[in-house]
């Protein structure tokens, strides 16, 4: 929300924002998509009462719709009802949204990233129990996969940066490849006696049955 934001803050008009996300690379992906959603949401939001905002006021308008909504998603993700923080992570970029000189829209620390001077903190947690590492590393052999998911690809890249974090250790690990370690993360982390709750048990399932763990759909 705040790259689409600064999209648009850098742009002329909001056609010319909309042009510039759809020339990005498409190996953005979704995240492309979702910028385009939420600029186009915007949109819809601001001429949606039966006084529509006038052509020249549209970009003004929608900066400040997104800039708001991103600070309550932001507020809200760091309250939230019924969750305790029991692991730290001395990687993790805590802190507030701010404004750049521009008044483009800045995570903490000017990134929304890791600490760069951090090691990866999932890792060093994953590298400390090697045996339960090395079950979900066999676990995602594509010979111990069901058919559907021998040839996912994020079965693949999962399986490589484990077996990277395994040879490697947690000081050695590129953390270009943590999204790649997240959901073995739920799995190994998880409490004994506890279980993993998600809605994509089909990859979980696997993870959690490798090291004797659940995963259940909430």
């Amino acid at each position: 929300m705040c790259d689409a934001h600064n999209v648009l803050h850098a742009a002329s008009s909001y056609g010319e924002a909309m042009l510039a996300l759809l020339a990005r690379p498409p190996a953005e992906g979704r995240k492309r998509e979702a910028k385009l959603k939420l600029l186009a949401e915007c949109l819809a939001e601001i001429f949606k009462g039966d006084d529509a905002a006038r052509p020249n006021d549209v970009k003004r308008e929608a900066l400040q719709h997104l800039a708001i909504r991103a600070a309550q998603l932001w507020n809200r993700g760091r309250r939230l009802k019924r969750v305790d923080h029991i692991q730290s992570l001395a990687c993790f970029n805590d802190g507030k949204l701010s404004r750049g000189p521009a008044g483009e829209l800045l995570g903490p620390n000017d990134s929304f990233n890791c600490h760069r001077s951090k090691r990866c903190a999932a890792a060093e947690y994953l590298a400390d129990n090697e045996a339960a590492l090395s079950k979900v590393i066999e676990a995602l052999h594509p010979k111990n996969l069901p058919e559907p998911l021998r040839g996912k690809k994020e079965n693949s890249q999962r399986r490589k940066a484990l077996k990277e974090l395994r040879e490697h250790g947690a000081q050695r690990f590129d953390k270009g490849l943590c999204r790649a370690i997240g959901d073995a993360y739920f799995a190994l982390m998880c409490p004994a006696g506890a279980v993993v709750v998600t809605t994509n048990t089909v990859d979980h399932v696997i993870l959690c049955k490798a090291v004797g763990k659940q995963a259940v759909k909430p």
